[in-house]
């Protein structure tokens, strides 16, 4: 009896293996269909990539022309913003069936002062003709163009000018309305860095905006963590100064982390700081924080947490 139920068994498994091979064969062709691209695809792609290197140098570039010229090529502006002391940061991407293109530029006044540039392939298509993954060709079209390519393979490009940069810091601070002056070492670069990042409200999209970075299609960042980080980097070197001149600054989110940062570490009864914070909070600015959550200032900063 074991016998025939044994062998009834194996002439199932071999019915179910003759039907089924036919299927798995079309499934397979047909993921092969998906991922190999035609020669006349490949052109297509590789155009749009042309089309953007015939634009280098971005630094060459007038910045309202390369938007322009960007948005005649089927760019979109995902947002354009300026700040305060005059740096305006734009995001652009055009999305095509294979891959995504994603831009980033930072400009003072009519200078280039920063440039990112990737490109998110969908799946691994390969060429057909030349059995070569679709993101090697970018690659190569984009190094031999000038782009200042990330190490292979990724489709990573970017490039900051410095000097524009040092500018940009001696305008940030040298202050502004009440904003006060404040001394930072010009090689600081770090500190530099996280002062604006805390003062200036280009780089944390609130009130009037979120503060959601859109890094992939479905993952969101959100700048209140940089927020910490850069808080953090104060303490840690106490500048104490340039904490209690956040609160002067034009970045919602950032005031709010000043004021946390003051309360843990004792100095928030300060007659002074204490009048600013109270204006701070009674001006109840709506922050837009990442979940898409709207909180009030007071709802905000109560919701998060400083090491001191």
């Amino acid at each position: 009896m074991a016998n025939f139920v044994q062998h009834r068994l194996i002439i199932a498994a071999f019915l179910l293996a003759a039907i089924c091979s036919p299927c798995g064969a079309a499934s397979v062709e047909s993921l092969a269909n998906v991922n190999m691209l035609t020669d006349a695809q490949v052109k297509q792609e590789l155009e749009d990539i042309d089309q953007l290197t015939d634009l280098l140098p971005f630094e060459k570039q007038d910045p309202v022309h390369l938007k322009k010229q960007l948005i005649d090529l089927g760019y979109k502006v995902i947002n354009e913003k300026t700040d305060q002391f005059g740096l305006t940061r734009i995001r652009l991407t055009k999305k095509t069936t294979t891959k995504d293109i994603k831009l980033r530029f930072e400009y003072l006044n009519n200078d280039l002062a920063d440039y990112g540039l990737s490109v998110d392939i969908k799946g691994t298509p390969s060429v057909n003709s030349q059995n070569q993954p679709l993101d090697k060709l970018i690659w190569d079209v984009l190094q031999k163009q000038g782009a200042e390519m990330s190490e292979e393979p990724l489709l990573h490009a970017h490039k900051m000018f410095q000097d524009i940069f040092d500018k940009y810091y001696q305008v940030v601070t040298a202050g502004k309305n009440d904003l006060k002056p404040v001394n930072i070492s010009g090689d600081s670069k770090q500190l530099n860095n996280d002062y604006i990042f805390l003062v200036s409200d280009t780089y944390a999209y609130s009130a009037a905006g979120n503060d959601c970075v859109p890094l992939h299609e479905d993952y969101y960042s959100s700048n209140a963590s940089n927020a910490d980080s850069a808080i953090n980097n104060l303490l840690a070197i106490k500048r104490l100064d340039l904490i209690e001149n956040i609160l002067d600054g034009f970045n919602p989110v950032g005031r709010i982390y000043a004021i946390r940062a003051l309360e843990n570490l004792g100095l928030s009864d300060d007659k002074v700081i204490k009048n600013k914070i109270n204006k701070i909070l009674d001006m109840n600015t709506p922050i837009n924080v990442c979940k898409k959550t709207h909180l009030t200032a007071r709802e905000y900063k109560n919701s998060i947490y400083i090491n001191n």
